[in-house]
């Protein structure tokens, strides 16, 4: 099913809290976490903290997995984009409530004010371990070790 019009967006902030992971009946990682951003105000010629915006986030799948793995943790900064949308639900006693969410299409650590290194996650299926390895088609699989080759100057 397609979908039109929705709002696309970009967040760099800082991690409130760890992220939080869970997985759903069918095994599928979920994870929630919050970024804060604060704005920068000039007075009087100085740079103080504004107004701080929290926007809630969720992952899902092979995005959730990534972020265990990475195991970033609060204040990480973090590059966000996403689609934002309204989530309506009830509570126990009837209220209406709102909650507005980023479904993360795709993360990365700001480079701003720290380094990082990346660490290819495998994008294909792991063969099943058997004792066979003659039809093991990834026996020999140097893909992910090779070093680039460095152009002569």
């Amino acid at each position: 099913m397609a979908t039109v019009n929705e709002i696309t967006m970009t967040v760099a902030g800082n991690l409130v809290a760890d992220p939080e992971i869970k997985h759903t009946t069918t095994g599928r990682s979920v994870a929630r976490f919050r970024i804060a951003q604060t704005a920068a105000v000039e007075r009087n010629g100085a740079w103080e903290d504004g107004q701080t915006t929290f926007i809630r986030c969720v992952a899902y799948g092979p995005i959730a997995d990534h972020i265990a793995a990475s195991r970033i943790g609060k204040g990480t900064r973090l590059v966000v984009t996403g689609r934002y949308a309204q989530r309506d639900r009830q509570t126990d006693q009837g209220e209406r409530r709102s909650t507005y969410e980023l479904t993360v299409d795709d993360i990365g650590a700001s480079i701003k004010y720290a380094t990082v290194r990346i660490d290819r996650a495998p994008s294909r299926p792991q063969p099943a371990a058997t004792n066979d390895t003659a039809g093991d088609p990834w026996k020999n699989d140097d893909m992910f070790t090779r070093q680039p080759e460095q152009p002569e100057f």
